[in-house]
């Protein structure tokens, strides 16, 4: 197989030569209200139920922007050190509630007479003459307040001219324009069989759409559903948000509906550090399995499951997009063997757009790929089940080789201290992980009464997080809080056990833990073996301005403790030999913990 990955023109070929860094916008169009309680039943009978209790929340066009950097056309999935990742129809049926299984959604695009379909359907029309969309504003003018009186046929009126506008603003937004496009309303005509409809790969196409579209380093807007690329990261990549105590509702999209959301936001090399630090190992691949998330899923939306791994395509009228599930098996909790070649659509076909082409009867126009499409049921791949999620050593070679788990490579990259022997030089990141000789386990580091989960990120997820789950000073250099079994991950991601204890430990008869540690194991802060470098930073140390290159006498003159003693010693010198005043012992008391501060205003891009 050749290559994943095509370099030409995509936004993360020239990601290291980019002085300014560019930030994607987009737009939601919140409906503003709540739908009255007498849509409710004709939203449920269409499908739209759940998904008229999306309440939207701020976008961080930072982090995706940072997301979209990480997008491979060639496969429609996220390239990341733990390996490949994409959004799936099982995050559309959770966390938007919307039906997976059903017809495609295609026809004609062009509405030969749109005042009267809109009389029809609508009971109200915004003009006499052509037009082609529906503004936002004239949808919450004439259907947000529903009046007392009002007979069955103006409630179901009402009920679609609400599916329209959360169509249009909230599951597939334009980049530009505050109106949606007529073409959804005769799909909408009997509410019986709108619900036959598979909406949920809809949304999806759309969005792989416009993540593809916006890899050209010279796109400035994304559409799409961008509620659900940034939860569908914040649920797997929990230490992107500093703040993880939000509780669970269905539809799951709205835990960060809530203030203050995901909490502070970075800037877009902060987020793509963080992703290049700690997804290796902090990537949740199952976040909607424990139990606090699986008890708020109602039966319904997993109704469809065998349908989340296929291998088929995703039609929007001109819109058509590859769906696959058999390249990221284990979001499915299931063994990810080395997938075959991927489906390449055609260039043009990725590229078509309605524009010149109103006329067009898209279901007559893409017709082998909507019998793809109907034929998804026998488009399941292989599933075998298993417990450990890491990935086999053949595949990590193969995605190595083949794909780009890794946006800085070695000349960039911040690796966290404890995932590197001192004075070991890394090695080149696209290459294939070396085999590590077999170490004991590392002991946990986390606290029996924490909230640690291996699955989801709770309140002690990250070190030095408060009990109540609120990372004021995230840390971007900090370890994650579990390990990976020795020989999963490349050298940037794992060491034997042996070469040193792990961060934060020392033996319980000699250090009090977590600021002290044997003498032999770790180096003093800010300080480098000769002939190595920090394994912190993985450029020489010349090459960065003070304080990493400064040598440790500078910052402890008073002291002639040679250089190879533990910076627990030199602090645990007697009084006496610090100060000559004659003072009472003082009662030593455990330390505070403390957590460094890492923003971006502590390093330089």
């Amino acid at each position: 197989m050749d290559s994943l990955i095509d370099n030409n023109n995509h936004i993360s070929s020239n990601i290291n030569e980019m002085v300014e860094y560019r930030v994607l916008k987009g737009r939601i169009h919140s409906l503003g209200f709540q739908p009255d309680e007498r849509l409710i039943p004709f939203l449920e009978l269409a499908g739209f139920g759940s998904a008229a209790l999306i309440r939207t929340f701020n976008l961080r066009y930072n982090l995706i922007s940072a997301l979209v950097a990480r997008w491979r056309p060639e496969t429609h999935t996220f390239h990341l050190p733990c390996g490949e990742c994409t959004i799936t129809l099982e995050d559309v049926a959770l966390q938007l509630g919307l039906p997976i299984d059903g017809n495609a959604v295609t026809g004609v695009s062009l509405i030969s007479r749109p005042a009267h379909l809109c009389y029809d359907l609508l009971g109200h029309s915004p003009s006499e003459g052509k037009f082609a969309t529906l503004r936002f504003s004239w949808l919450k003018a004439n259907f947000e307040h529903l009046p007392s009186t009002g007979t069955e046929l103006e409630v179901m009126q009402a009920a679609r001219a609400y599916i329209m506008h959360l169509i249009g603003g909230v599951l597939m937004t334009d980049t530009h324009d505050s109106d949606v496009h007529l073409m959804y309303i005769p799909l909408l005509s009997d509410l019986h069989n709108t619900r036959s409809y598979s909406w949920g790969s809809v949304v999806l196409a759309i969005l792989y759409r416009e993540l593809c579209w916006t890899t050209d380093p010279s796109a400035v807007d994304i559409g799409g559903c961008l509620i659900l690329l940034q939860s569908w990261a914040l649920y797997r990549m929990p230490f992107l948000a500093s703040i993880s105590h939000q509780s669970y509702t269905f539809p799951l999209v709205n835990r960060w509906s809530t203030n203050p959301s995901i909490g502070r936001s970075y800037t877009i090399p902060i987020y793509r550090l963080m992703i290049e630090n700690h997804s290796g190992e902090g990537f949740i691949w199952m976040p909607y399995s424990v139990p606090e998330v699986t008890t708020v899923i109602p039966s319904y939306a997993q109704v469809h499951s065998h349908l989340w791994c296929i291998s088929a395509s995703l039609i929007h009228f001109q819109t058509v997009e590859w769906y696959h599930g058999d390249w990221v098996l284990r979001q499915f909790s299931c063994i990810q063997y080395i997938p075959t070649q991927p489906v390449r659509l055609d260039a043009q076909l990725h590229g078509m757009t309605r524009k010149g082409r109103h006329g067009t009867d898209w279901g007559d126009e893409h017709e082998q790929y909507i019998t793809m499409w109907n034929n998804r049921f026998s488009r399941v791949s292989q599933m075998d089940r298993c417990l450990d999620l890491q990935p086999s050593p053949q595949y990590l070679q193969w995605y190595y080789e083949k794909g780009k788990p890794f946006l800085f490579g070695e000349r960039s990259m911040v690796v966290p201290p404890h995932t590197t022997r001192i004075g070991q030089h890394l090695s080149h990141s696209h290459h294939a992980p070396e085999p590590e000789p077999e170490s004991e386990p590392e002991p946990e580091l986390h606290s029996g009464n924490s909230s640690y989960h291996p699955d989801l990120g709770g309140d002690n997820y990250f070190p030095g997080s408060s009990s109540h789950g609120y990372h004021s000073e995230f840390d971007i250099f900090s370890p994650p809080s579990y390990s990976a079994p020795s020989g999963s991950y490349p050298p940037q991601y794992s060491a034997p056990s042996s070469s040193y204890p792990p961060p934060y430990s020392a033996p319980s008869s000699s250090y009090p833990p977590p600021y002290s540690a044997p003498s032999s194991s770790y180096p003093p802060p800010y300080s480098a073996p000769s002939g190595s470098y920090s394994s912190t930073f993985s450029t020489p140390p010349d090459l960065y301005p003070p304080p990493y290159s400064t040598p440790l006498e500078s910052y402890l003159p008073s002291f002639s403790t040679p250089l190879n003693l533990s910076l627990s010693i030199a602090f645990d010198m007697d009084e006496e030999n610090i100060d000559c005043r004659n003072r009472p012992q003082r009662e030593r008391r455990a330390p505070q913990r403390y957590t460094p501060r890492t923003t971006p205003s502590n390093h330089q891009f």
